[in-house]
């Protein structure tokens, strides 16, 4: 898998968007709730 730098700023924010949650698990689903929110209807 990739690696991704970020920094020290955004990784706290992520941290505090997991809200406890492994970070791994709340980032795919941010991504789900990004491509749902980006994503013509059919």
């Amino acid at each position: 898998m990739p690696t991704i730098d970020v920094s020290e700023q955004l990784y706290r924010q992520l941290e505090s968007a997991a809200n406890g949650e492994e970070l791994d698990v709340a980032m795919w689903k941010m991504v789900g709730r990004y491509q749902r929110g980006n994503t013509p209807g059919d």
